[in-house]
């Protein structure tokens, strides 16, 4: 079968435009999202230099989720805000922490996510942060807390944690969570690396 043909065999499958729909808008395919992860994962050779046609590296974490990495200006670039950068470093540190591993189910909730924000960051940087302004400036509580619960719902828009309550509050990290590890070891570095084989009970 040619080159031509897989690629139309792979565009024609009944999954296809689930999973091109969900890449395109920067969702991470998990896994734990049994039938698109296996298309995709069946279809790679196929689907890798279709994607590069748009300037996107169809890419593949050591955990077990795809992606797609903007390269050029067809599909855009799609940043998290510094908001929820902030958040997701907080869960991923969260999710690396040995003690809440044994001690937890693997559900997280945003008030483990604002208390484990405050051990990382000075209240006055998260307020720098999520208000984005450079002066000193004071976060009400309860502004704090609706701004990590709206992060915490984007990332899990993007498949990086799914809610247990559509409120946001309780969740449960996904694998695609360890795009962050790098960047929690780069300010922990005594934060314990994940082993994966051990931690499926928690997803």
């Amino acid at each position: 079968m040619s080159e031509h043909e897989t690629l139309g065999k792979a565009i024609a499958h009944p999954l296809f435009p689930m999973a091109d729909y969900k890449l395109r808008r920067g969702v991470h395919l998990s896994m734990e999202d049994v039938e698109l992860f296996e298309f995709v994962k069946l279809n790679y050779h196929e689907l890798a230099p279709f994607y590069r046609r748009y300037e996107a590296e169809l890419t593949e974490g050591a955990e077990g989720y795809f992606f797609l990495v903007s390269q050029g200006s067809m599909f855009g670039q799609r940043q998290l805000s510094k908001t929820e950068m902030l958040v997701a470093l907080a869960i991923a540190h969260l999710f690396r922490d040995p003690e809440h591993r044994i001690r937890g189910t693997g559900e997280i909730s945003a008030d483990h996510v604002i208390a484990r924000l405050e051990t990382l960051k000075s209240i006055e940087d998260i307020a720098r942060l999520i208000t984005e302004t450079r002066v000193k400036t004071e976060l009400h509580p309860a502004r704090m807390r609706e701004a990590v619960i709206e992060a915490i719902r984007k990332l899990a828009g993007l498949n990086f944690v799914r809610l247990l309550e559509p409120s946001g509050t309780k969740f449960m990290c996904k694998r695609p969570i360890h795009r962050f590890d790098q960047f929690v070891a780069q300010i922990d570095p005594t934060a314990a690396p994940l082993n994966t084989a051990t931690n499926n009970e928690n997803r």
